[in-house]
């Protein structure tokens, strides 16, 4: 079990200057406050809870050479399944994860040599995100980063992605995939295997903590052989974990990816990822509401950007079944009210890029769609080999979609496809004040936005709008302040 404690030591740390290196596992209860440096991956384990203030940055030392020991691994912060973590961050004062790359002589490109970029090693080092909260890095360096060599999608050795590590949370929840099926567990992907990287159980309700606002930027390096880290990896996460206002921002690979669990979350942004924007599998059982996803316009990352979802329901054959053969768990997932943005809108889209904005259900998905609005995605916006899946009340926009999607176990309704090219008020993510993710008002298809008059099941908020944002200019969006498209200038307020 996990212990609640809260306790003021900062274990395993040494001050220096304004940051603190943090250069072994925490595993006495600890409150950061500040900035810190991760000179590796950090584990946070043996009952611990890390409490993260308002307003503090966490910095991933970038890879210095190969393997997976401090002192060349990247930086990245794992809370195991005997840790937790508060992250307790507001919209004026989120808390920040980025890249601790330096560039000392300032010339908008990271600093490195050999093939890896210059770790942070003092306070005279200049760090390449030098100010992330009031002016986050764009897609692209002035020039080639010298330690970005593992791209392998046409020339990304400019993008700022790759940087140092990621967020990685695992539980004791159940998951439907597990290296031995009798205890339920597996090893995350992207750490090299051990005790600490175990995750799965039988807890439902496991409590891993709080994500509270929160950005994670740049991140994706891998610390495992031939596995990328995600933005925010949640393994075996129970729903007894909080989740909610958490952004993911220019990583090699996906955005979130959730291996099982059963997490809920809300108020959820993936902006400009390498690879899928949200990543579903291993049986997972929860419900998104509030999602948004913008896709980069030009190749970045993995892959160059890939699906707005990619939905899976478990890793087949390597499944846990029950004496009959049914997979165990079952998934069952749902999102309500997203808003994804495909590429196609943006000055300077690049059409040889993977990116197109689809959702893809397929290898034993089971779960619900409400309440979508999908814009600029190419081809379908629905890719679909699932199980079973409801769609219900989605409107696709400024694309080449003409068809109702169908499939064995695919259940449809207020499905809206293009009748004009009306999109987005302002739909560029190039460009400052360049998207305003409301839908049209006034318009396409009809005055005052894209209304809902589904009852949506529980836990979701029933709401009377389409999309991830209530269609009126005179609210703000939930974004504001504290996601790194906002504080940019790309979003419309």
């Amino acid at each position: 079990m996990k212990k609640h404690l809260i306790l003021a030591a900062l274990a395993s740390a040494s001050a220096l200057s304004a940051q603190t290196l943090v250069t072994s596992d925490i595993t006495t209860s600890t409150v950061w406050n500040g900035e810190y440096v991760l000179d590796g991956p950090i584990f946070v384990k043996n009952n611990a809870t890390l409490t993260i203030l308002p307003g503090t940055i966490v910095r991933g030392q970038p890879r210095s050479g190969a393997g997976s020991a401090i002192g060349t691994a990247p930086g990245s912060l794992i809370i195991t399944k005997a840790g937790r973590i508060e992250a307790l961050g507001n919209a004026t004062d989120p808390i920040i994860f980025t890249t601790a790359a330096i560039d000392n002589d300032t010339n908008s490109i990271p600093d490195g040599a050999n093939g890896f970029l210059t770790r942070w090693s003092s306070s005279s080092d200049t760090f390449y995100d030098v100010n992330p909260k009031i002016a986050p890095l764009g897609l692209t360096a002035a020039g080639t980063i010298e330690g970005n060599t593992t791209s392998t999608k046409g020339d990304l050795d400019n993008d700022n992605t790759e940087l140092w590590g990621g967020l990685i949370i695992l539980g004791e929840a159940p998951i439907n995939y597990a290296d031995d099926s009798t205890t339920g567990e597996a090893y995350i992907e992207g750490l090299t295997a051990s005790a600490d990287t175990l995750y799965g159980g039988y807890i439902a309700n496991d409590d891993s903590g709080i994500l509270q606002y929160i950005s994670v930027r740049h991140g994706g390096d891998e610390i495992g052989s031939a596995n990328e880290i995600n933005g925010i990896t949640l393994g075996g996460v129970g729903f007894g974990t909080t989740m909610e206002y958490c952004e993911v921002y220019l990583n090699y690979d996906d955005g979130f990816e959730w291996f099982g669990g059963t997490v809920n979350g809300n108020h959820l942004m993936v902006s400009m990822v390498g690879d899928d924007s949200f990543d579903g599998d291993q049986g997972w059982i929860g419900q998104v509401q509030y999602a948004f996803a913008v896709q980069a316009h030009i190749g970045i990352g993995v892959t160059g950007g890939d699906e707005a979802c990619e939905f899976d329901g478990d890793d087949a054959p390597d499944v846990n079944e029950d004496l009959a053969g049914n997979v165990v768990p079952l998934p069952s997932y749902a999102f309500a009210n997203f808003t994804f943005v495909g590429p196609t809108g943006a000055t300077g889209y690049d059409s040889g890029i993977d990116a197109n904005g689809r959702i893809t259900l397929r290898n034993g998905f089971v779960g619900d769609l409400y309440n979508g609005y999908v814009v600029n995605c190419t081809g379908s916006f629905l890719s679909y080999g699932a199980n079973s899946a409801l769609i219900d009340t989605v409107t696709v926009d400024d694309s080449t979609d003409t068809a109702v999607p169908t499939g064995t176990g695919l259940t449809t309704a207020n499905i809206v496809l293009p009748a004009a090219a009306s999109g987005l008020v302002g739909e560029d993510q190039a460009v400052a004040n360049g998207l305003n993710p409301r839908p049209v008002s006034g318009g396409f298809p009809a005055p005052g936005g894209l209304t809902s008059s589904i009852t949506l099941p529980a836990p979701f908020e029933t709401t009377t709008y389409v999309g991830a944002f209530p269609t009126s200019s005179s609210l703000d969006l939930w974004t504001k302040d504290w996601t790194a498209l906002n504080v940019r200038g790309i979003l419309v307020d």
